[in-house]
């Protein structure tokens, strides 16, 4: 990782050059409805980029260690020893950091910054118990088309969830 004087300039230089564009990259980040990018959001962005600790949210990231693959975190199973009987029903019911109950992935599918669609792929074969739900919507689906997320909550929450905990 670079010092901290090298990080903090580089993270205050790029806090310079996204603060005047934040609006056009926000609008590129919700291509179905560039009208939820409004001045209200666009306030919020920049407020916080303006806190005497964003530079330290920005450096943070060139700190961090490499982050749990998702396979890891989802508890999925590629014919692993988990189902071979060689690990206890108490190892695997307790092991740390991973969760193995339902899951939903509603997953912007226009989203510009990662191969969404091959993600959203990804996420849906690593285990049963992960369902996964296109959203024709960018990086943020949640506030690009609040409704269609809160339609996908509510049926996973009523197919998967809820249907499942009755069985």
């Amino acid at each position: 990782p670079p010092s901290r004087q090298i990080a903090k300039v580089g993270g205050s230089g790029l806090l310079w050059y996204l603060r005047p564009r934040i609006q056009s990259i926000c609008i590129n980040l919700y291509p179905t409805n560039p009208l939820a990018v409004d001045d209200v959001l666009c306030a919020g962005i920049l407020r916080d980029s303006l806190d005497p600790g964003a530079v330290n949210v920005m450096i943070s990231g060139s700190k961090l260690p490499p982050p749990r693959t998702a396979n890891e975190l989802l508890g999925a199973d590629f014919g692993s020893s988990k189902n071979r009987g060689y690990i206890t029903s108490f190892e695997s019911k307790y092991k740390e950091g991973t969760f193995d109950g339902p899951v939903l992935v509603a997953q912007g599918v226009l989203d510009p910054l990662n191969d969404a669609k091959g993600r959203a792929e990804m996420f849906g074969k690593l285990r049963k118990g992960i369902t996964v739900d296109p959203i024709n919507a960018g990086h943020c689906p949640h506030d690009e088309l609040p409704s269609d997320i809160a339609k996908s909550i509510s049926s996973w929450l009523k197919n998967d969830v809820v249907a499942v905990s009755t069985q």
